[in-house]
């Protein structure tokens, strides 16, 4: 494939939000390619991201190729109300223009208007399917993050378990599925808890109604709120929690579409940690867990309660069950595999 030039309508204007940075930018960095942001420019094809005025001109040029990154399950709203709420606040602060209409609306219209739509999971696809047949399913990129070998870790000695969750704000209130359990086990486990994520988010948007991270982690985990810390996101400061940490949990609320149609990324970060983890019984999660051969998806408290207990108590099963997630990264998520999947969704619309 030539040197292309790439029209890019990002998630973040810095381009790194993890979006852009662990994606498309991943793949252009490394295979040579050049993105601009400013879509004013002549370019060879055009991306856009679910942060796009939809209807803008830019997307217009029916002589440029148009590949749609659509990350998260827009396309399978909470409810109806919901729906309409974001198109019409997204309408109204002029993140879109047009008529105003449910978000997935603009979403599908968009997919359909596309020469290719990537995705991040194989359940997203399935629903974009029926709007673009043309539709690549790629995760992100982890390189950012360093491969720990499983027999380095040496956190399972420690007398205090500590508990890591990482990821963005938006899915932190997952924590009260399992919040009965964390306090079941406290009571017998000497045990701590490290939330590296933002320490402060905004509620809608990415900019309305902001919010104390740990004040909704006071809220949701109540009695033991005191064994808990916030950790702001960097990758050396999720590296550093991680090498002091047993496990790691990714509980998540699977009454809301957005959250359940989730890829398998966070799983796949903690294996790359070096970390056991256990997760909600999310399609993705099942998944890529039975293809594993590990025990990671719980689908019931007490299944948490004591798949948690066996991972904090036994080491040797703990380590069996990195050793298993390490080699399913090895195999299915690499570096080359992922290069291959940008190179062939571009290739599908570049004639």
């Amino acid at each position: 494939m030539k040197k292309l030039k790439i029209g890019y309508w990002p998630l973040s204007q810095t381009l790194n939000s993890a979006g852009d940075r662990r994606r498309l930018i991943f793949w252009a960095k490394t295979r040579g390619h050049t993105v601009t942001t400013d879509l004013s420019q002549k370019v060879d094809v055009v991306v856009a991201s679910e942060n796009s005025d939809f209807n803008s001109t830019y997307f217009s040029n029916k002589r440029v190729p148009l590949i749609f990154d659509l990350v998260d399950a827009y396309l399978s709203p909470l409810n109806p109300f919901d729906d309409f709420a974001r198109g019409f606040a997204k309408r109204t602060s002029g993140q879109i223009s047009g008529p105003i209409k449910p978000f997935s609306h603009h979403v599908g219209d968009f997919c359909l208007a596309s020469n290719a739509v990537i995705c991040s999971s194989i359940e997203q696809e399935a629903v974009i399917g029926s709007f673009n047949t043309n539709t690549h399913v790629i995760l992100d990129s982890h390189d950012e993050i360093p491969f720990i070998d499983a027999l380095e870790t040496k956190s399972s000695k420690l007398a205090t378990k500590r508990i890591l969750w990482e990821g963005q704000p938006a899915t932190i209130r997952g924590v009260r599925k399992i919040s009965p359990v964390l306090f079941e086990l406290s009571k017998t486990i000497d045990l701590n808890f490290y939330f590296v994520t933002d320490e402060r988010y905004f509620q809608f948007l990415n900019r309305y109604i902001e919010r104390s991270t740990l004040r909704i982690l006071k809220r949701d985990l109540n009695k033991i709120t005191d064994f808990v810390s916030v950790i702001p996101w960097t990758s050396s400061n999720l590296v550093e929690c991680s090498r002091g940490s047993s496990a790691a949990v990714i509980p998540i609320d699977l009454a809301v579409p957005m959250q359940r149609l989730k890829p398998e990324n966070r799983l796949l970060i903690m294996w790359r940690l070096g970390l056991p983890c256990l997760t909600s019984s999310s399609p993705a999660y099942v998944r890529v867990a039975d293809q594993a051969g590990v025990t990671a998806a719980c689908s019931t408290q007490q299944e948490w309660l004591e798949n948690l207990s066996h991972l904090l108590c036994d080491p040797g099963y703990a380590l069996s069950q990195v050793m298993a997630g390490q080699e399913y990264l090895r195999e299915y998520h690499n570096r080359s595999i992922l290069l291959k999947k940008w190179d062939m969704a571009f290739q599908s619309v570049m004639g």
